[in-house]
């Protein structure tokens, strides 16, 4: 039996290896390592029918976001925080299951209708909400299943989250554009329906105000699309509208306004300076490279799946995290000399 063979291997009892494969009782770091190192040199898999009969749990955590045919760049982002999910609940002997939903037209109505929710396949659900309306978190709890939110929140505060501050990134690259000079900062994002885009129109709003600049709305173009095409129309609109400084609040959106700017023959950043947001591989080989704000995107999950494990071990405070965002300084903002300051 793989089990005795495993208490053999680690010099542990064959309880302790049970406990270990099957989630049934704490063990020390020190054991439960021991046990899935001498699980993966014999190829040991657990029959997790069984397994579920015995618990009632199937140590599997849903990882939910939210899908949009226009909006398919933010799948890397999540795919990031995908990693910090599975590096945690593998420390933990749990696995991740990752779904998505339809984040259009009622996306509480296609929440429902997931099949990880009918079957009962999950013990968790880290999610990704698509707006600030609470009818999804409302959902979640008709189905009696923990949850944490991530990456954004809802109106309210019963319930666990871990974001990023989105307002103070933001803010912060604002400001680095005004340093730089610039004196008609436009910007380029979503629109307020998700808390990630608002907050990101309010640390731009409040930067603009601590600039001493213009606060009217005629610089921000707010678009439902985060697409390459979208951002290139909206760049014509603000190249329109006499900016100097754009800060773009999509990587899709990005890539369409470097282009329109080349297009034109805008200089970056002598004539107008940007900054992205998101930090991707390809924005290090652009010419000139794109400063950016960071999200820890990594940390984001891991931080999530800690609170859903601690949910689960049975803490019932409704916990929030901001995570800090930085800024990656390359070229692209330019420099007061750059614009001739």
């Amino acid at each position: 039996m793989s089990i005795r063979k495993i208490a053999k291997m680690t010099n542990l009892s064959i309880a302790t290896v049970s406990n270990v494969l099957n989630g049934t009782r704490p063990t020390s770091e020190s054991s439960r390592q021991k046990v899935m190192e001498a699980a993966e040199q014999i190829g040991y898999r657990p029959n997790l029918a069984a397994r579920m009969l015995r618990t009632q749990k199937s140590n599997t955590i849903a990882y939910i976001i939210p899908t949009d045919e226009h909006d398919r760049n933010a799948n890397f982002f999540y795919m990031d925080v995908l990693l910090g999910i599975h590096q945690k609940l593998r420390e933990t002997g749990y696995s991740v299951l990752v779904a998505n939903y339809s984040a259009a037209n009622e996306g509480e109505r296609s929440l429902s209708a997931l099949e990880v929710f009918k079957k009962q396949w999950v013990d968790g659900v880290i999610f990704v909400p698509s707006s600030r309306n609470r009818a999804q978190l409302d959902a979640l709890r008709e189905m009696k299943v923990p949850f944490v939110l991530a990456d954004r929140q809802v109106d309210g505060d019963d319930y666990s989250s871990v974001t990023s501050d989105n307002e103070q990134g933001t803010y912060d690259a604002v400001q680095l554009l005004g340093s730089c000079g610039r004196r008609r900062i436009g910007l380029i994002g979503g629109g307020v329906q998700n808390s990630s885009g608002y907050e990101r129109c309010r640390g731009y709003t409040r930067a603009i105000e601590a600039l001493g600049q213009d606060t009217g709305t005629d610089l921000m173009v707010l678009v439902s699309e985060f697409s390459t095409d979208r951002g290139k129309s909206a760049t014509r609109t603000l190249l329109e509208r006499g900016v100097d400084g754009i800060l773009v609040a999509d990587n899709a959106l990005m890539v369409g306004v470097v282009e329109e700017l080349q297009h034109r023959q805008v200089r970056i950043p002598d004539d107008v300076g940007i900054v992205g947001y998101d930090d991707f591989d390809w924005m290090k080989f652009t010419s000139p490279p794109l400063t950016t704000v960071c999200q820890q995107a990594h940390r984001m999950g891991y931080a999530a799946a800690q609170m859903m494990m601690d949910q689960l071990a049975g803490q019932t405070e409704n916990r929030r995290v901001k995570l800090e965002t930085s800024l990656i300084l390359r070229a692209s903002h330019g420099t007061p000399e750059d614009f001739g300051g």
